[in-house]
């Protein structure tokens, strides 16, 4: 027994139903193809302009991997040996090859080692030259406010900033630290 409204069979519905649902469903596919694509594309744009390239190495390097990672490694580990934490590490790059990093010696924010890795020796001297007013492989800056000291080797710069009435106590380890680490430097 078929069950009839208006004149029309059931069965005349659910075929129209189901027509649409395929309708539905290749549309999707379709968009999806189509999104997936675009989304090669511009994987595909990025790796032929060298962005891809680009973006990797940037992101290495903010990680401490890359060239500059055994050089972050020997400093964190040279400070470890001297009992001293480097912690709130933060990254920045130049926009020109380089870049540095920031730490907080113990957590303290009186206590603060930069290290600077530029593309080549000459770029070192003249950016240490604009942010410090010295261009020079050793620098000792002293004022009301604090102490930084710069030691610096080919195109790497290490500078120790203390501040308030705690200027001295890590001078000693950090200037050794720095000593050990520049000459690692090949």
């Amino acid at each position: 027994m078929s069950m009839r409204v208006k004149g029309r069979g059931l069965h005349h519905k659910s075929g129209r139903v189901k027509s649409v649902w395929v309708s539905l469903v290749v549309v999707l596919c379709t968009m999806s193809v189509v999104a997936c694509s675009a989304s090669n594309v511009e994987q595909e744009r990025k790796i032929y302009t060298r962005q891809a390239t680009d973006e990797g190495n940037v992101r290495a390097k903010s990680q401490g991997h890359g060239l500059n990672g055994p050089l972050i490694q020997e400093l964190d580990e040279a400070f470890a040996a001297k009992g001293i934490k480097l912690m709130n590490n933060m990254s920045a790059d130049d926009g020109e090859d380089g870049i540095s990093y920031m730490y907080l010696l113990n957590g303290s924010g009186r206590h603060i080692v930069k290290v600077h890795i530029f593309s080549d020796a000459a770029t070192r001297a003249a950016r240490m030259n604009e942010m410090y007013g010295n261009d020079g492989d050793e620098a000792v800056m002293e004022n009301v406010l604090g102490k930084t000291t710069i030691r610096s080797k080919d195109d790497v710069s290490l500078v120790y900033t203390a501040s308030g009435g705690e200027k001295d106590d890590y001078e000693e380890d950090v200037m050794q630290v720095f000593q050990h680490v520049l000459e690692q430097l090949k």
